[in-house]
């Protein structure tokens, strides 16, 4: 019999926020569809009018193993979010009395807070192992935290492994913890939905661009625009940008003029499956921003084949290179010098989409973790 693991998720899809999270759903679903005896535990604390706490319990399969979801409703949402000793409490309560078969040898929790600290706390209920995936770019700031941050790094330095979504977020992680047993594991692009569809050759009258975020700091709208702008204005070609996601930049730049060749397309929120089918119709994909632990963006536009011009920021470049598009520095002068470059370069897309299939596709990340908790299990 297997050794019973318990994945745990306190980032997760919501009505009010449907793409919350997706990456730790990619992932839980590449594992439970590999290796059975795994229960995905995700964790919802929600706004509602009432002062008390309702909890709610739901359970479902979740390919060949189970999924339990507690969603925790109270008008002080907050003040039990940023709680994860009341939190660790609950939920272990809620899995004694309901679920007393669960007995997890190992509980892979997924970003420190409240998820990890909570796994650290539910783990001495268990006497389990812990592996933490870490996706973000503030952990640094919450190990200096006067109230949160010594249990933080007690709870890193107990998991066995930390993984981390790139090198750079790994470089961070070990700096301000000193754990020495980090692995570098990508998140999953959706392969089959993100593939390669050949492209209408760029003649150099009409470009394709697009670009997909969540519009706020840090992303950098302001260089797409501006260095489009002054690119059309320079070489009279028609440019079309769509821009996929919402936020406070896209409402501040529809008001913006624009040269009459640069043509703008708000998307706005779209799913998955319509983001696929832009990528295969764009020319190039553009992404500007202050920093990225990962950008599953950059990597599901490479997975289409399409080349893509990026912030040096951050993790981008450990997914760029010459054969698959350009980096660029972070101002006004250089994105547009970039811009020029890129749109003369000659890129093979077949081939960038073969090199990033492979890479991110949810059998090799799959069996990546599956391999972390195997050694965990030896050791």
């Amino acid at each position: 019999m297997k050794r019973q693991v318990l994945i745990l998720s306190f980032w997760n899809p919501t009505e009010r926020n449907p793409q919350q999270g997706i990456f730790i759903q990619d992932q839980a679903a590449a594992v439970c569809s590999l290796r059975e005896d795994i229960i995905f535990l995700q964790v919802n604390v929600l706004p509602s009018k009432n002062i008390f706490l309702k909890k709610e319990v739901k359970e479902s399969s979740f390919f060949i193993n189970r999924k339990i979801t507690i969603n925790l409703y109270s008008l002080l949402w907050k003040f039990w979010f940023v709680n994860p000793w009341l939190l660790s409490g609950i939920i272990k309560r809620i899995l004694l009395r309901q679920f007393p078969e669960i007995k997890p040898a190992l509980i892979h929790s997924n970003v420190i807070f409240p998820c990890g600290i909570v796994a650290y706390l539910l783990a001495k209920k268990y006497s389990s192992e812990l592996v933490i995936s870490e996706h973000w770019s503030k952990a640094e700031k919450l190990l200096r935290h006067p109230l949160f941050g010594r249990t933080a790094l007690n709870a890193y330095l107990k998991n066995k492994t930390v993984i981390t979504v790139s090198k750079f977020l790994a470089a961070r992680i070990e700096a301000a913890t000193g754990h020495l047993n980090i692995k570098v594991i990508p998140n999953i692009v959706d392969t089959a939905l993100f593939s390669y569809k050949p492209k209408e050759y760029y003649d150099g009258s009409r470009l394709v661009c697009t670009c997909v975020a969540n519009w706020k700091p840090p992303k950098r709208l302001d260089l797409i625009i501006d260095s489009l702008a002054l690119y059309v204005r320079e070489s009279g070609c028609r440019v079309i940008l769509n821009v996929v996601g919402n936020g406070t930049q896209t409402e501040s730049f529809k008001k913006a003029q624009v040269p009459a060749n640069l043509s703008i397309v708000w998307h706005g929120y779209l799913d998955k499956k319509e983001i696929a089918s832009l990528l295969q119709r764009s020319h190039l994909f553009l992404h500007a921003s202050e920093i990225e632990t990962f950008s599953i963006v950059t990597a599901e536009a490479l997975s289409t084949g399409t080349p893509v011009l990026v912030s040096d920021r951050g993790a981008l470049p450990e997914l760029v290179h010459d054969k698959n598009g350009v980096l660029a520095e972070n101002n006004s002068e250089t994105w547009h010098k970039k811009i020029c470059e890129i749109i003369n370069k000659r890129f093979d897309n077949e081939l960038i989409a073969k090199e990033n299939q492979t890479r991110y596709s949810a059998e090799t990340i799959g069996q990546s973790i599956l391999e972390v908790y195997n050694k965990v299990f030896n050791e």
